[in-house]
């Protein structure tokens, strides 16, 4: 009988030894490509924030929980430091409404994905990839899929103010834009102008842009004002945002209402 058995020649090894090796090293460097470029820059390239906004998520009238134990985050010390906190997003001190953000350049899609509903695609829970150096990223997760499920057929209405009146917001406005421009007030944090000057807007996401947390009073005061003004300032807290969701549009009396259910503010942020 034929042996059907051929040995490879040297040839044939080299190629096989080539093409096994360059697989190794392609396939590796495609996923990081997919990561890079499924992560948004602000979470790729992250830079320190500290701000904070009022948040009420109401499905089918009833109103969500934020201080309810699942959509807390437990103290770290690193909240309220110089560095750059591991999560973007936060609800803790046991509160209700008050949503932390330590990251530049979040937006309400975000923090809907963070908790649970996502509208903005991406990596399955996750925000995306830090990006350190090529060798170095770490998986921003989600906290997790704690809103519960939108009804069917139930739209969202979307209203930003305070007590003393609201306005109607579409739904692209919130998901998509940076919550300082949603809500049209730019963090007063000490480390937000450096962020944005030409010096630290090179691009390069090599470098470390996040800077110390100085204090929470950072604005000038005035003589006239007021002590809610002093407690906004101090808290640095850009607007409220409250979210029905359901069939039909809410009633005027349902938006005051909540409106005029606002957490009050405290005499520090400090704890994150």
């Amino acid at each position: 009988m034929t042996n059907l058995k051929m040995p490879l020649s040297k040839r044939t090894y080299l190629i096989i030894v080539i093409l096994a090796a360059t697989i190794m090293l392609v396939v590796p460097m495609i996923y990081v490509g997919y990561q890079y470029l499924a992560s948004p820059q602000v979470i790729r390239e992250p830079q320190q924030e500290h701000y904070h906004f009022r948040i009420q998520i109401l499905i089918d009238g009833k109103a969500e929980d934020f201080g309810s134990k699942k959509y807390q985050t437990g103290y770290k010390k690193d909240l309220c430091n110089a560095n750059l906190t591991e999560q973007p997003i936060h609800f803790h001190d046991n509160l209700d409404q008050f949503n932390h953000i330590h990251w530049e350049g979040m937006t309400g899609g975000m923090v809907m994905k963070y908790f649970g509903w996502n509208y903005i695609g991406g990596i399955k829970n996750a925000l995306g990839y830090k990006f350190t150096s090529l060798t170095n990223r770490q998986r921003v997760t989600i906290h997790g899929n704690y809103l519960p499920d939108v009804p069917e057929g139930a739209a969202f209405y979307i209203y930003t103010g305070d007590e003393n009146g609201y306005k109607k917001r579409s739904f692209e406005d919130w998901r998509d834009r940076d919550l300082e421009k949603f809500f049209g007030k730019t963090s007063n944090f000490p480390a937000h102008k450096l962020n944005k000057s030409s010096e630290n807007a090179s691009g390069n996401f090599f470098i470390s842009r996040a800077d110390a947390h100085e204090s929470d009073d950072h604005s000038t005061t005035s003589e006239d004002e007021t002590e809610q003004e002093k407690l906004t300032r101090i808290n640095n807290l850009l607007g409220n945002v409250v979210i029905f969701v359901q069939n039909e549009s809410p009633t005027k009396a349902e938006i005051e209402a909540r409106f005029n259910d606002l957490e009050p503010l405290r005499d520090s942020t400090c704890g994150g």
